[in-house]
């Protein structure tokens, strides 16, 4: 893993979390703590499995059919050690480890699986970014929130657009970005242009399959509600009063804003999205921080629980998961990249649409 990253992530978390402490009450944040309705609360711990690992394990099989019936209990086991090492390890190396678990598990390339991640993450912006503006159509909101829900919309609509040309046109683009590179860096950046393109392109084969795309779709958007629904259990844990829509708009904004380097567990900068979000709801800032504090830690013990159980399960090693990012790099250099992205586009978009490339 890259230093850098690591001490980017902590840099931002600190500044977030300091941000997060400005004006907040320490003597009423323990009285809340205290006070907190701890059968809620637990509620939260046990779905909080179900609806981060269980969904996203299902939604994950679903997107890697077209390169076979992959079994259920191996998306569980790796998404869980995946959102584990998020939360344990820097770099936010989750996805890396997502796709070395699986490969190691099952017979899937691991490229496949980290490239059908890129889908994953497509239909969860999709799916946040439109619940967030349904939430400020249909609730008086300060204009901050509604710019920010307009924003989000065009940066992931321009994104799928591009994401959707890149599938049909990668050569193309493989060519171009390689011209600049050579360019204007004497052609340092071929390999690493090349490597995200491929990647990229891998997990696309799915758009063949227009009722997968339903499916995931509807997935995803169910997923994000079940989730939505934990915030508000544990909003009402701490009496928030922000109701439905704060609970909805507050998981948007944090899942959303999570994307950004942090520290592992995403402390500091979770606290932060989550006060920004509820103050768009009036919530006291105090009051804010506190379910910050607590709905987070509830989130963070259940999640890890699961994935160290997983983790133990599979007879994986810490060392392995640290380097499961170099590992998916190997493999793809292994089969080569101009070949990959010609195969990739064969099998997963149509053989006639595709021109002709040199390796």
């Amino acid at each position: 893993m890259n230093r850098w990253k690591t001490w980017v992530g902590v840099a931002i978390s600190l500044a977030a979390i300091w941000w997060a402490v400005q004006g907040v009450e320490w003597r009423e944040v323990g009285e809340a703590l205290r006070d907190a309705d701890y059968g809620l609360l637990a509620a939260v711990f046990v779905l909080a499995p179900i609806v981060n690992v269980g969904f996203r394990a299902i939604r994950w099989k679903i997107l890697l059919l077209p390169a076979g019936r992959v079994p259920l209990a191996g998306c569980v086991s790796a998404t869980a050690v995946g959102l584990m090492a998020n939360n344990v390890l820097p770099a936010r190396i989750g996805e890396f480890v997502r796709a070395y678990a699986l490969g190691k598990r099952e017979e899937v390339p691991t490229g496949t699986a980290f490239g059908s991640l890129f889908v994953e993450r497509m239909f969860d912006g999709f799916a946040l970014v439109g619940l967030l503006y349904l939430v400020t159509l249909v609730q008086d909101l300060p204009g901050w929130a509604d710019t920010t829900a307009r924003v989000a919309l065009w940066i992931f609509l321009g994104f799928l657009a591009f994401q959707v040309w890149l599938l049909f046109r990668a050569h193309r683009f493989v060519a171009f970005a390689q011209w600049v590179s050579r360019k204007l860096f004497e052609g340092r950046f071929e390999e690493p242009i090349e490597r995200a393109i491929v990647t990229f392109a891998d997990g696309f084969h799915l758009l063949r399959r227009p009722l997968l795309i339903v499916v995931s779709l509807v997935l995803a958007v169910a997923q994000w509600i079940a989730i939505a629904t934990t915030y508000w259990i544990g909003m009402a844990a701490f009496d928030l009063g922000a109701g439905w829509a704060g609970a909805l708009f507050t998981n948007s904004i944090v899942a959303l804003g999570v994307a950004v380097p942090s520290s592992p567990g995403f402390v500091g900068t979770y606290q932060a999205l989550v006060v920004k979000s509820l103050e768009a709801f009036r919530i006291d800032r105090t009051a804010a921080f506190t379910f910050s504090v607590g709905f987070h830690a509830v989130n963070y013990l259940s999640v890890t629980a699961v994935g160290l159980f997983y983790f133990f399960r599979e007879g994986l090693s810490w060392s392995e998961l640290e380097h499961s990012e170099e590992e998916l790099e190997r493999e793809l250099d292994a089969l080569g990249w101009s070949a990959t992205i010609r195969e990739h586009q064969r099998l997963f978009i149509s053989a006639e649409a595709v021109p002709r490339t040199t390796a």
